[in-house]
C-alpha cells in the first residue's frame, strides 16, 4: 500500500464529497442511526452534489490548506483548512471508513494544521473517539460541545423590543460584522459574510438604533451571533419563522448547531421540541478565544 498525500484541486470536488458522505454514513452507522443497507452508492450521489457545491467551492477557493490521500489514484482522505485574522480553522478531514486506523487521518492532519503563521487553531470536531483523540494530541484543547437540533420550521409569533432588517454586505454594514464577531468570536472573518450574503439573507437586530446581533437564513440557518444571551429567542423565532420560506424536498428541516454554553438558545429548543442528532461536535482550539456563549453556528458548521 502506497498511499500518497498531494494537493487537492477543482477536479477533486465531488471526490471528496463521497469520502465525505461515506465517512458520515460511518458515524451514523456507529452511533445505531444508520444500517449498511443505506450506505451511499458514488454513483447516486451527483444530485446531493450539485446541492452542496456551493461550499465545497469556496471552501477550496479560500483554504489556505487543501490536501487529498490517494492510494493507486483513489481518493482515499482529504483535509481542508482556512486562515481567518490570524487564526486556522480545521474546516474538514475525512477518511473512507474502510481506510481509517492506518494512519491516513494523522498524515492529514499534519498537512493541513500546522501551527506557523497563526497565532491560534480551531477544529470543530466529530464524537469520533480516535479523532478527538488526534485533535488533542495535535495540540489543541477541549471548549465545549455542539448539539445539532432539528425539526421542521414554523411561524413562530415573538414580541420583541428588537427592530429586525435585512443587510446587504456594504463596506459599512462589514465593519459593523467584523466589530461584532471580534467581540463574539474573537477574530473577524469578512470574506464569509461576503460570501454567506450572496447564499443567504441576513438580518441585522437593532435596539435603540444600535444593531445587537446578526443572523443568516435561506435554506440552511445561520450563522447566528448576539451581544446579549437573553436575545436569542427573538432571533430564533425570527429565523425559524423565515425558514419556513426556503423548506424544500431536499432540506425541508431546520438544522442549528448549537454551543451547550448557549442558555437562550438550549432553552428555545427545547421548548420548541427540536429533536438532537446523536452525533455531537466538540470545539477545540489552542488558546481560549471569543464568547460562543452568545453564538449559534451555521448550518453546516465547517467554519465558525
Amino acid at each position: 500500500m502506497t498511499i500518497v498525500i498531494r494537493p487537492g484541486t477543482k477536479e477533486d470536488l465531488f471526490g471528496i464529497f463521497v469520502i465525505f458522505q461515506l465517512a458520515l454514513h460511518g458515524l451514523y452507522q456507529g452511533a445505531g442511526q444508520a444500517s449498511l443497507e443505506d450506505k451511499p452508492n458514488p454513483e447516486d450521489l451527483s444530485p446531493a452534489f450539485e446541492y452542496f457545491r456551493r461550499y465545497t467551492e469556496y471552501f477550496a477557493q479560500t483554504a489556505d490548506h487543501f490536501w487529498v490521500a490517494e492510494d493507486q489514484g483513489e481518493i482515499i482522505g482529504f483535509s481542508r483548512s482556512m486562515v481567518r485574522d490570524g487564526i486556522r480553522q480545521l474546516s474538514e478531514l475525512f477518511v473512507h471508513p474502510d481506510r481509517q486506523a492506518q494512519g491516513v487521518g494523522k498524515r492529514l492532519l499534519e498537512a493541513a494544521f500546522s501551527s506557523d503563521g497563526v497565532h491560534n487553531r480551531i477544529v470543530i470536531g466529530t464524537s469520533d473517539v480516535r479523532a478527538v483523540t488526534r485533535y488533542l494530541k495535535s495540540g489543541v484543547k477541549f471548549r465545549f460541545t455542539i448539539y445539532d437540533w432539528s425539526r421542521k420550521p414554523e411561524v413562530v409569533p415573538f414580541e420583541t423590543d428588537l427592530t429586525i432588517a435585512p443587510f446587504t454586505p456594504t463596506p459599512e454594514n462589514l465593519a459593523t460584522l467584523n466589530s461584532i464577531d471580534h467581540i463574539i468570536l474573537g477574530y473577524t472573518r469578512e470574506a464569509d459574510h461576503i460570501w454567506l450574503s450572496g447564499n443567504r439573507h441576513g438580518h441585522f437586530y437593532r435596539r435603540n438604533g444600535q444593531v445587537v446581533g446578526y443572523s443568516y437564513v435561506s435554506h440552511r440557518a445561520g450563522p447566528i451571533a448576539m451581544l446579549h444571551n437573553n436575545d436569542f429567542h427573538t432571533a430564533l423565532a425570527h429565523v425559524e419563522s423565515e425558514m419556513t420560506k426556503y423548506v424544500d424536498d431536499v432540506w425541508e428541516n431546520m438544522y442549528i448547531p448549537v454551543p451547550m454554553t448557549n442558555t437562550a438558545a438550549v432553552e428555545y429548543v427545547i421548548q420548541r421540541g427540536f429533536q438532537t442528532s446523536p452525533l455531537l461536535e466538540h470545539f477545540m482550539s489552542d488558546k481560549p478565544l471569543g464568547q460562543y456563549e452568545n453564538y449559534v453556528f451555521m448550518d453546516p458548521p465547517f467554519i465558525t
